[in-house]
Protein backbone atom coordinates (compact mmCIF):
# COMPACT_ATOMS: atom_id res chain seq x y z
CA UNK A 1 0.00 0.00 0.00
CA UNK A 2 1.41 3.38 -1.20
CA UNK A 3 2.02 5.84 1.60
CA UNK A 4 -0.80 8.17 0.42
CA UNK A 5 -3.40 5.45 0.66
CA UNK A 6 -2.25 4.57 4.21
CA UNK A 7 -2.40 8.31 5.12
CA UNK A 8 -5.98 7.68 4.06
CA UNK A 9 -6.94 4.95 6.06
CA UNK A 10 -5.59 5.96 8.96
CA UNK A 11 -7.35 8.93 9.02
CA UNK A 12 -10.32 7.12 8.12
CA UNK A 13 -9.81 5.09 11.50
CA UNK A 14 -9.40 8.16 13.54
CA UNK A 15 -12.62 9.71 12.24
CA UNK A 16 -14.95 6.88 12.30
CA UNK A 17 -13.36 6.33 16.10
CA UNK A 18 -14.02 10.41 16.93
CA UNK A 19 -15.90 11.14 19.69
CA UNK A 20 -17.37 14.81 20.20
CA UNK A 21 -19.24 16.89 22.45
CA UNK A 22 -19.92 20.47 22.57
CA UNK A 23 -19.96 22.67 25.87
CA UNK A 24 -21.65 25.90 23.94
CA UNK A 25 -22.82 28.03 21.47
CA UNK A 26 -23.67 31.42 20.78
CA UNK A 27 -23.50 34.53 18.69
CA UNK A 28 -21.46 37.17 19.87
CA UNK A 29 -20.35 41.07 18.96
CA UNK A 30 -17.45 41.59 20.77
CA UNK A 31 -16.41 44.26 22.81
CA UNK A 32 -13.20 45.76 23.65
CA UNK A 33 -12.24 43.41 26.47
CA UNK A 34 -12.55 39.77 23.61
CA UNK A 35 -8.79 39.64 23.86
CA UNK A 36 -5.95 37.14 25.10
CA UNK A 37 -2.45 36.85 24.92
CA UNK A 38 -0.89 33.62 24.61
CA UNK A 39 -3.39 31.39 25.87
CA UNK A 40 -3.68 27.22 25.69
CA UNK A 41 -7.71 26.72 25.58
CA UNK A 42 -8.90 23.52 26.82
CA UNK A 43 -11.42 23.16 24.43
CA UNK A 44 -11.64 23.33 20.50
CA UNK A 45 -13.18 26.39 18.90
CA UNK A 46 -15.17 27.24 16.01
CA UNK A 47 -15.69 30.80 15.19
CA UNK A 48 -17.92 31.74 11.86
CA UNK A 49 -17.28 35.37 11.12
CA UNK A 50 -20.57 37.38 10.09
CA UNK A 51 -19.72 41.29 10.56
CA UNK A 52 -16.63 43.23 11.81
CA UNK A 53 -12.78 42.84 12.16
CA UNK A 54 -10.66 41.35 14.62
CA UNK A 55 -7.22 39.66 14.88
CA UNK A 56 -6.11 35.91 15.59
CA UNK A 57 -2.97 34.60 16.41
CA UNK A 58 -1.81 30.71 16.23
CA UNK A 59 1.07 28.90 15.62
CA UNK A 60 3.16 31.63 14.52
CA UNK A 61 0.60 33.45 12.52
CA UNK A 62 -1.43 36.29 12.03
CA UNK A 63 -4.97 36.32 10.34
CA UNK A 64 -7.52 38.78 10.13
CA UNK A 65 -10.77 37.52 10.38
CA UNK A 66 -13.50 38.78 7.71
CA UNK A 67 -17.44 37.79 6.99
CA UNK A 68 -18.10 34.20 5.55
CA UNK A 69 -14.41 33.33 7.33
CA UNK A 70 -15.16 29.54 9.21
CA UNK A 71 -12.35 29.37 11.68
CA UNK A 72 -10.72 26.14 13.69
CA UNK A 73 -8.83 26.80 16.52
CA UNK A 74 -7.87 23.42 18.12
CA UNK A 75 -7.49 23.03 22.22
CA UNK A 76 -3.77 22.68 23.19
CA UNK A 77 -2.81 25.25 21.03
CA UNK A 78 -1.27 28.73 21.76
CA UNK A 79 -3.90 31.58 20.99
CA UNK A 80 -4.14 35.45 20.94
CA UNK A 81 -6.91 37.38 19.70
CA UNK A 82 -7.97 40.59 20.06
CA UNK A 83 -10.92 42.81 18.29
CA UNK A 84 -10.64 45.83 15.78
CA UNK A 85 -12.53 48.37 18.03
CA UNK A 86 -14.04 51.10 15.55
CA UNK A 87 -15.52 47.96 13.85
CA UNK A 88 -16.35 45.21 16.20
CA UNK A 89 -16.40 41.42 15.23
CA UNK A 90 -19.44 39.75 15.41
CA UNK A 91 -19.68 36.03 14.97
CA UNK A 92 -21.05 32.79 15.93
CA UNK A 93 -18.98 30.05 17.94
CA UNK A 94 -19.05 27.12 19.59
CA UNK A 95 -16.57 25.29 21.93
CA UNK A 96 -16.56 21.77 21.91
CA UNK A 97 -14.14 18.54 22.17
CA UNK A 98 -13.39 16.14 19.78
CA UNK A 99 -11.09 13.27 20.71
CA UNK A 100 -9.91 9.93 19.33
CA UNK A 101 -9.57 7.96 22.56
CA UNK A 102 -7.67 10.18 25.04
CA UNK A 103 -5.73 12.27 22.14
CA UNK A 104 -7.49 15.32 20.46
CA UNK A 105 -8.36 14.94 16.74
CA UNK A 106 -7.00 18.33 15.89
CA UNK A 107 -3.73 17.39 17.19
CA UNK A 108 -3.69 13.92 15.20
CA UNK A 109 -4.98 15.73 11.68
CA UNK A 110 -3.35 18.96 10.27
CA UNK A 111 -6.15 21.38 8.84
CA UNK A 112 -5.79 25.12 7.69
CA UNK A 113 -7.03 27.21 9.94
CA UNK A 114 -9.66 28.96 8.24
CA UNK A 115 -12.12 28.18 5.28
CA UNK A 116 -14.32 30.30 3.17
CA UNK A 117 -17.60 29.16 4.05
CA UNK A 118 -19.25 27.78 0.51
CA UNK A 119 -22.97 27.78 1.70
CA UNK A 120 -23.25 30.80 4.56
CA UNK A 121 -26.73 30.44 4.93
CA UNK A 122 -26.53 26.67 5.89
CA UNK A 123 -24.16 27.45 8.24
CA UNK A 124 -25.87 30.28 9.71
CA UNK A 125 -28.62 28.05 10.37
CA UNK A 126 -27.11 25.27 11.89
CA UNK A 127 -25.62 27.55 14.16
CA UNK A 128 -28.74 28.90 14.87
CA UNK A 129 -30.02 25.16 15.95
CA UNK A 130 -27.18 24.56 18.19
CA UNK A 131 -27.71 27.37 20.07
CA UNK A 132 -31.39 26.80 20.18
CA UNK A 133 -30.87 22.98 21.28
CA UNK A 134 -28.07 23.88 23.86
CA UNK A 135 -30.78 25.83 25.79
CA UNK A 136 -33.40 23.57 25.36
CA UNK A 137 -34.91 20.43 26.54
CA UNK A 138 -35.56 18.35 23.97
CA UNK A 139 -34.26 14.48 24.99
CA UNK A 140 -32.92 14.27 21.53
CA UNK A 141 -30.66 17.01 21.42
CA UNK A 142 -26.93 15.99 22.37
CA UNK A 143 -27.95 13.34 19.44
CA UNK A 144 -28.98 16.55 17.44
CA UNK A 145 -25.89 18.42 18.65
CA UNK A 146 -23.23 15.66 17.40
CA UNK A 147 -25.01 15.59 13.90
CA UNK A 148 -24.78 19.26 13.14
CA UNK A 149 -21.05 19.21 14.53
CA UNK A 150 -19.77 15.98 12.80
CA UNK A 151 -21.94 17.90 9.32
CA UNK A 152 -20.04 20.88 9.60
CA UNK A 153 -16.57 19.29 10.82
CA UNK A 154 -16.99 16.84 8.02
CA UNK A 155 -17.44 20.04 5.44
CA UNK A 156 -14.39 21.45 6.79
CA UNK A 157 -12.56 18.68 5.93
CA UNK A 158 -13.42 18.48 2.79
CA UNK A 159 -12.97 21.60 1.78
CA UNK A 160 -9.58 21.63 2.77
CA UNK A 161 -8.49 18.02 1.53
CA UNK A 162 -5.42 19.23 -0.05
CA UNK A 163 -4.04 20.65 3.22
CA UNK A 164 -5.08 17.49 5.09
CA UNK A 165 -2.53 15.45 6.30
CA UNK A 166 -1.67 13.58 9.45
CA UNK A 167 0.58 15.25 11.90
CA UNK A 168 3.85 13.88 13.69
CA UNK A 169 3.19 14.44 17.15
CA UNK A 170 4.63 12.00 19.73
CA UNK A 171 1.83 10.96 21.52
CA UNK A 172 0.27 9.47 17.83
CA UNK A 173 3.19 8.56 16.43
CA UNK A 174 3.13 4.67 18.27
CA UNK A 175 -0.33 3.84 17.45
CA UNK A 176 0.36 5.12 13.55
CA UNK A 177 2.92 2.95 13.52
CA UNK A 178 0.50 -0.01 14.92
CA UNK A 179 -2.36 0.78 12.38
CA UNK A 180 0.31 1.28 9.54
CA UNK A 181 1.52 -2.35 10.11
CA UNK A 182 -1.95 -3.99 10.17
CA UNK A 183 -3.19 -1.96 7.12
CA UNK A 184 0.43 -3.23 5.35
CA UNK A 185 -0.42 -6.99 6.86
CA UNK A 186 -4.16 -7.59 6.73
CA UNK A 187 -3.08 -10.54 4.57
CA UNK A 188 -1.32 -12.23 7.36
CA UNK A 189 -2.07 -13.60 11.22
CA UNK A 190 -1.20 -11.30 13.69
CA UNK A 191 -0.99 -11.30 17.49
CA UNK A 192 -1.25 -8.81 20.35
CA UNK A 193 2.19 -9.78 21.40
CA UNK A 194 3.02 -8.91 17.98
CA UNK A 195 1.45 -6.00 17.61
CA UNK A 196 2.40 -5.06 21.44
CA UNK A 197 6.20 -5.39 19.98
CA UNK A 198 5.95 -3.04 17.57
CA UNK A 199 5.57 -0.12 20.37
CA UNK A 200 7.49 -1.70 23.42
CA UNK A 201 4.39 -2.31 25.56
CA UNK A 202 3.66 -5.35 27.59
CA UNK A 203 0.10 -6.88 25.69
CA UNK A 204 -1.92 -6.33 28.47
CA UNK A 205 -1.19 -2.62 28.48
CA UNK A 206 -1.19 -2.52 24.83
CA UNK A 207 -4.92 -4.13 24.90
CA UNK A 208 -6.31 -1.49 26.94
CA UNK A 209 -4.09 1.60 25.23
CA UNK A 210 -5.15 0.48 21.56
CA UNK A 211 -9.24 0.20 23.14
CA UNK A 212 -8.71 3.70 24.53
CA UNK A 213 -7.34 4.79 21.16
CA UNK A 214 -10.05 3.19 18.63
CA UNK A 215 -12.48 2.11 20.90
CA UNK A 216 -11.97 -1.40 20.03
CA UNK A 217 -10.03 -4.31 21.22
CA UNK A 218 -6.99 -4.85 18.37
CA UNK A 219 -8.23 -8.41 17.39
CA UNK A 220 -12.06 -6.69 16.35
CA UNK A 221 -10.42 -3.99 14.85
CA UNK A 222 -8.33 -5.94 12.47
CA UNK A 223 -11.36 -7.99 11.64
CA UNK A 224 -13.82 -4.67 11.14
CA UNK A 225 -10.77 -3.80 8.38
CA UNK A 226 -10.38 -6.96 7.11
CA UNK A 227 -14.25 -7.31 6.51
CA UNK A 228 -14.43 -3.47 5.04
CA UNK A 229 -11.66 -5.35 2.45
CA UNK A 230 -13.83 -8.04 2.05
CA UNK A 231 -16.85 -6.20 1.27
CA UNK A 232 -15.07 -3.53 -1.38
CA UNK A 233 -13.29 -6.79 -3.06
CA UNK A 234 -17.11 -8.87 -3.49
CA UNK A 235 -18.96 -5.30 -4.98
CA UNK A 236 -15.58 -4.54 -7.17
CA UNK A 237 -13.99 -7.65 -8.41
CA UNK A 238 -15.28 -10.72 -9.57
CA UNK A 239 -12.40 -12.57 -7.07
CA UNK A 240 -13.82 -15.68 -5.43
CA UNK A 241 -14.93 -15.52 -2.04
CA UNK A 242 -11.79 -18.60 -1.19
CA UNK A 243 -9.91 -15.97 -3.45
CA UNK A 244 -10.81 -12.81 -1.11
CA UNK A 245 -10.60 -14.97 1.92
CA UNK A 246 -6.97 -15.08 1.31
CA UNK A 247 -6.65 -11.62 0.38
CA UNK A 248 -7.53 -10.84 4.09
CA UNK A 249 -5.69 -13.75 5.92
CA UNK A 250 -8.51 -16.02 6.75
CA UNK A 251 -10.07 -19.30 6.80
CA UNK A 252 -12.49 -19.86 4.02
CA UNK A 253 -14.69 -21.33 6.49
CA UNK A 254 -13.95 -18.60 9.74
CA UNK A 255 -14.72 -15.63 6.78
CA UNK A 256 -18.04 -17.08 5.68
CA UNK A 257 -18.76 -17.71 9.32
CA UNK A 258 -17.51 -13.63 10.90
CA UNK A 259 -19.03 -12.26 7.60
CA UNK A 260 -22.54 -13.49 7.63
CA UNK A 261 -22.70 -12.41 11.39
CA UNK A 262 -21.34 -8.79 10.56
CA UNK A 263 -23.79 -8.04 7.50
CA UNK A 264 -26.64 -10.61 7.75
CA UNK A 265 -25.35 -12.35 4.43
CA UNK A 266 -23.06 -14.60 3.49
CA UNK A 267 -20.68 -12.86 0.79
CA UNK A 268 -22.04 -15.11 -2.31
CA UNK A 269 -25.22 -12.82 -1.46
CA UNK A 270 -24.09 -9.88 -0.31
CA UNK A 271 -21.87 -9.56 -4.09
CA UNK A 272 -25.76 -10.13 -5.46
CA UNK A 273 -27.26 -8.00 -3.55
CA UNK A 274 -24.40 -5.14 -4.85
CA UNK A 275 -25.04 -5.42 -8.17
CA UNK A 276 -22.83 -6.05 -10.44
CA UNK A 277 -19.80 -3.51 -10.22
CA UNK A 278 -17.69 -1.90 -13.22
CA UNK A 279 -14.74 -0.43 -12.38
CA UNK A 280 -13.12 2.17 -14.98
CA UNK A 281 -9.66 4.19 -13.45
CA UNK A 282 -10.89 5.53 -10.10
CA UNK A 283 -14.69 5.42 -11.04
CA UNK A 284 -16.62 2.69 -9.59
CA UNK A 285 -20.61 2.89 -10.58
CA UNK A 286 -22.95 -0.03 -9.91
CA UNK A 287 -25.50 -1.28 -13.25
CA UNK A 288 -29.14 -1.05 -11.85
CA UNK A 289 -31.39 -3.18 -13.04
Amino acid sequence: MDQDKLQLQLMRSYLENTQINMQIAHYTKVGVNWRTNNRMPNENRLYFIREGEGWIHIRGKDYSPRRGQLYLLPAGMRLSYAPVVENPLGKYWCHFSATVGDVNLFQMLELPHWIEVQDERKLEQQFEELIELSSGSQVTAPLRIKSILLDIISEYIEQSDDQLHLTAMSSTSKINSVLSYIERHLAEPMTVEELAKLVHFHPNYFLHYFKTMMGLSPIVYINKKRLDKARRLLSTTDMSVSAIADEIGLELYYFSRIFKKSVNLSPTEYRKASGKVYIDGDEVWVEGE
